[in-house]
């Protein structure tokens, strides 16, 4: 779901590396981006808490940390993830906007900022938002498989096809197969979208296959019902 996903996707796409594994960041991720803030062990308790799902005593360590410092980016970046988890959506943006207007070229929170839209199925305000990222190298291949998704999904199909057309013309990029398994799964060929993401699973790290694979758990297609014919297993 949401909110440890946020940044951690963008951070792995752009190929920033956090401290733990791809979508999951150790307590540390966020906090020591300020390594010289005093309220470091205050967000690094508060994410372990986001972890652990206790998402009101995480919001109550971050609200005290904002309070304290409302210039705080590490602290503002971490509450809006935890507004994410419990869909306060309004008050997510408003502290991710907050974050940006601090660090206006963070390509992270630029990314948080396009997901958030993208999970409430608003497909056109999230294209507007991912098809900027397109254009830095740092996101590259994942910005663009987003902007498809939401045209696929988003109800503008031949725009979809298009950009289909050029991922299956490099077939050297996760989108290429994650695309055509997204398609699949918009027309329903569950066994097709099975196929491409086995291989995909063949040739990519975990890691990789995982913040692929989160936007199509976002809207509801994985985890993939069994296959029909046992010998697929």
């Amino acid at each position: 779901m949401l909110a440890a996903s946020l940044s951690l996707r963008a951070q792995s796409a752009s190929g920033a590396q956090p401290a733990s594994a791809q979508l999951a960041p150790s307590d540390t991720s966020a906090a020591d981006s300020v390594p010289s803030d005093p309220a470091v062990p205050m967000l690094k308790q508060a994410y372990a808490m986001l972890t652990k799902q206790d998402f009101d005593g995480a919001l109550q360590l971050t609200d005290e940390a904002v309070k304290n410092n409302p210039k705080s980016f590490a602290a503002l970046t971490l509450r809006g993830m935890i507004y994410s988890q419990k869909k306060q959506w309004i008050s997510a943006e408003a502290d991710f906007n907050t974050a940006l207007a601090l660090d206006p070229t963070n390509l992270v929170v630029k990314f948080n900022l396009a997901e958030l839209r993208f999970v409430q199925k608003d497909y056109t305000a999230a294209r507007a938002r991912f098809l900027p990222l397109t254009k830095d190298p740092a996101m590259g291949d994942f910005a663009q498989y987003k902007v498809f998704l939401c045209d696929l999904f988003g109800g503008n199909e031949d725009q979809a096809k298009k950009e289909l057309d050029v991922f299956n013309a490099a077939e050297t990029h996760p989108s290429y197969y994650f695309g055509n398994a997204a398609w699949d799964l918009y027309h329903k060929n569950i066994e097709d979208a099975r196929g491409w993401l086995t291989s995909a699973a063949n040739i990519y790290l975990p890691s990789k296959n995982q913040f692929y694979a989160s936007s199509l758990k976002d809207l509801g297609y994985l985890p993939l019902p069994a296959p029909t014919n046992p010998s697929e297993q």
